[in-house]
């Protein structure tokens, strides 16, 4: 009898240690159509993961984090106004998405991820299309269409009075500009991405803590004062060169000369 309940409770241990790592249903409304304030967006789930994350495209906007301290967190994306969480726990993490503009159209991806060993990882893509929703968004002005190395890469933006402003370069909060209706950042190559190389400078809403609209302008690297400059030095390089061969060849003829 002991034989038999010590197999049955290491099955049992078995059986949880098996757990399955899917997400079931991702209910992601197909179309949004206009007058519709806001929608509903739930990932369920049967997993023992370690974090969660939601996608519109590439842009994550929403972690959850089982047991950490502050256990969600929120990101600005194009279109979406606020993102509000309902419920985040064992079976499904549910999110309402309001303030919407067509721009909130897209891909949207749930991923669940266990980053601890056993590492695992699953994820699920809906798409949203939004229609006849006017735009709510900052106002973001003053950037050049192209920066070169050391250039001031400056720009303004504009919201309700009553609102604190967020500023984003790729994504990545610049915090110590936080409130200010200003952004001035050197320009550098480091901070220019993919090819054609490109930043992107968003500039947010918040009210309360929530996100109320956003804006985003993109930027592109100007390679050509660089270039320039290299071909200047290679061409006073070449000049030195030069200069130098004409100096031996008239040492020698003075030597056979003598």
């Amino acid at each position: 009898m002991l034989v038999l309940t010590l197999f049955l409770t290491a099955a049992a241990c078995a059986g949880a240690r098996a757990r399955s790592f899917n997400i079931t249903h991702l209910i992601v409304p197909e179309v949004v159509l206009p007058g519709q304030p806001d929608v509903d967006i739930e990932c369920r789930y049967d997993a023992n993961f370690t974090l969660l994350s939601w996608f519109k495209g590439s842009n994550e906007f929403f972690r959850y984090r089982p047991g950490a301290a502050p256990s969600t967190r929120s990101f600005p994306i194009l279109g979406v106004g606020t993102v509000e969480m309902l419920a985040c726990g064992p079976t499904a993490c549910r999110l309402r998405l309001g303030s919407l503009t067509e721009e909130a159209t897209g891909l949207y991806r749930c991923d669940i991820e266990r980053d601890v060993p056993p590492y695992k990882f699953e994820t699920r893509t809906a798409h949203m299309e939004v229609h006849g929703h006017q735009h709510r968004r900052p106002l973001l002005e003053g950037l050049a269409e192209e920066y070169g190395e050391g250039d001031t890469i400056q720009a303004y933006c504009r919201g309700a009075p009553d609102s604190e402003l967020r500023w984003y370069i790729n994504g990545q909060e610049v915090e110590n500009m936080r409130g200010s209706t200003t952004l001035k950042r050197r320009s550098s190559r480091l901070i220019f991405l993919g090819l054609p190389p490109t930043v992107t400078v968003q500039c947010a809403e918040f009210r309360y803590g929530k996100i109320y609209g956003s804006k985003e302008m993109k930027t592109r690297w100007n390679g050509v004062g660089q270039m320039r400059q290299d071909d200047t030095h290679m061409k006073n390089q070449s000049n030195t060169l030069i200069g130098f061969s004409y100096l031996g060849m008239l040492l020698c003829l003075l030597k056979l000369n003598m």
